[in-house]
C-alpha cells in the first residue's frame, strides 16, 4: 500500500481532457454561465455571448477575418466527420500517427462514400509516417499535436504542406490538443477544428470549426453531388454562424467558459504567452525525466515532441503505469482520480502528463509537486 504525505500532493488535474479549468473560473457559480438563456435571444447570439466568443477566438488564434467560425455540437470527432463529408471531393490525404489522427483518416473516412483514401499512416515501430501526404488531394487532414502519444507535426512540415498544396486542395487541421497552447504558423490552413476541453479547460462536448471562403465554397459544391446526413450538413450551420447563431441548442456553459478563457489569455500575453507557459511546463518535465533513472521521453527526437501532452516511457521493468496511477488515485483527491494515464491504444508503461496553460498559470510549482509524488511512489514501489 502506497502512502503519500498530503502536503506534497498537487491541487491541479493533469489528465489530458477534460482537464484543469482556470482557477478563477472554477469558482464561478453555475447560474452566471448563462446556461438558462435561449440561444436565439439577441443578447446571447447576434449581440451577445456567441458573437463575443467568436470574435475572441478569432483574435486569440489569429484566424483570418474572412473565415467563418461556428460552434459545433459534440467534441472534435463529430467535427472531423463533418469536415470529411462536406469537404472531400475525391481524393483524401493526410497523416495518421496516433489514436485521433487514425480515427479521422481511417475509421471516419471509411464511412464516407466515394473517397479515394491516400492518408499516410505509421508502420509498426514508427512514431511518424515516413511518406508525405499527396498535397494535390482534394482534402489533406493534419493533426499538429496528437493527444494520444505526445507526437507533434513540426512547424516546417505544416508550412511545407501549405506551400505545396494543389490549386484545388484544402488543408484541414485538428488542433484539439494544442488550440490555445501552441503558437502555430498563421494562415496556413483552410479549416481548423478543435474541442474545447483541453487548453481552454471547459467541459467536453463542444467544438469549434473555422472555414475559409474556399472551404465554404467546397461545402456547397460537394453537397450537389453527395447526400450528407442532416446533423453533419454544414450549409445551414454556416448560414447561422454568419449572424453569430447556432443551428442546435448549444452547451452555453462551455461556450461561456471558452469565452472567459480566451479573454484571460488575451489579457495575459495572448497565444505567444500561452505557448511559452506550456513549454515551461513541458521543459520542467523533460528536465526531471532526464535526472531520473526510471523514465524517459517516449518521443526521442525533440522536434516531434508535443509540449501540450508530453508522453513518457517507464524504463524500470519493476514499474508499471497502472501502479503509479493507482497510487495517485488511492490518495482520494478528486484531481488525481484520472491520474496521468496512457491512452488505451498506446504502449504499456507510458504516462501522459497534460501541460495546458491552466494547470499552473504561475509557472511549474504544481508540476514540482506532481513529480515529487511520482518520485515517492516509485521509491515505495521499488521497496515492495
Amino acid at each position: 500500500m502506497i502512502s503519500l504525505d498530503p502536503s506534497i500532493l498537487p491541487q491541479s488535474t493533469f489528465a489530458c481532457g477534460p482537464t484543469q479549468g482556470h482557477p478563477h473560473l472554477r469558482q464561478t457559480p453555475l447560474y452566471q454561465t448563462q446556461y438558462e438563456r435561449s440561444h436565439r435571444a439577441a443578447d446571447m447570439s447576434t449581440d451577445g455571448l456567441y458573437k463575443k466568443a467568436t470574435l475572441a477566438c478569432k483574435k486569440l488564434l489569429s484566424i483570418p477575418d474572412d473565415y467563418t467560425v461556428l460552434f459545433y455540437p459534440g467534441g472534435a470527432t463529430p467535427a472531423m466527420d463533418a469536415v470529411l463529408w462536406n469537404l472531400t471531393k475525391g481524393t483524401l490525404s493526410g497523416l495518421g500517427f496516433g489514436a485521433f489522427s487514425n480515427r479521422w483518416g481511417r475509421v471516419l473516412a471509411a464511412r464516407v462514400p466515394d473517397i479515394i483514401n491516400e492518408v499516410r499512416f505509421t508502420s509498426p515501430g514508427e512514431i511518424f509516417p515516413k511518406e508525405k501526404p499527396n498535397y494535390n488531394a482534394s482534402l489533406v487532414i493534419l493533426t499538429p499535436n496528437e493527444t494520444s502519444c505526445g507526437v507533434q507535426i513540426p512547424d516546417d512540415y505544416l508550412l511545407e504542406a501549405w506551400q505545396s498544396r494543389g490549386e484545388d486542395t484544402l488543408i484541414a487541421w485538428d488542433i484539439t490538443s494544442c488550440a490555445g497552447g501552441r503558437d502555430l504558423p498563421k494562415g496556413t490552413y483552410d479549416v481548423l477544428l478543435f474541442g474545447l476541453q483541453k487548453c481552454f479547460g471547459t467541459p467536453g462536448g463542444t467544438s469549434v470549426l473555422a472555414l475559409s471562403p474556399k472551404a465554404v465554397a467546397r461545402a456547397r459544391e460537394v453537397k450537389k453531388g453527395r447526400t450528407i446526413p442532416y446533423t453533419l450538413d454544414l450549409e445551414h450551420a454556416l448560414e447561422k454562424a454568419a449572424i453569430f447563431q447556432t443551428v442546435n441548442t448549444p452547451n452555453t456553459t462551455a461556450i461561456w467558459l471558452f469565452y472567459q478563457a480566451c479573454e484571460w489569455m488575451l489579457k495575459n500575453g495572448g497565444l505567444p504567452a500561452m505557448d511559452k507557459l506550456c513549454r515551461a511546463h513541458a521543459d520542467y518535465l523533460f528536465d526531471w525525466a532526464q535526472k531520473t533513472d526510471f523514465i524517459k521521453p517516449f518521443v526521442a527526437e525533440e522536434r516531434f515532441r508535443s509540449y501540450t501532452t508530453p508522453t513518457f516511457q517507464l524504463t524500470d521493468p519493476r514499474l508499471t503505469d497502472s501502479a503509479i496511477n493507482n497510487a495517485l488515485a488511492s490518495t482520494g483527491k478528486p484531481n488525481l482520480q484520472d491520474g496521468i494515464k496512457r491512452f488505451p491504444t498506446e504502449p504499456i508503461n507510458t504516462l501522459r502528463i497534460a501541460c495546458f496553460p491552466f494547470i499552473d498559470i504561475n509557472g511549474t510549482d504544481e508540476y514540482k509537486k506532481l513529480t515529487a509524488a511520482i518520485d515517492e511512489i516509485v521509491r515505495q514501489l521499488r521497496k515492495e
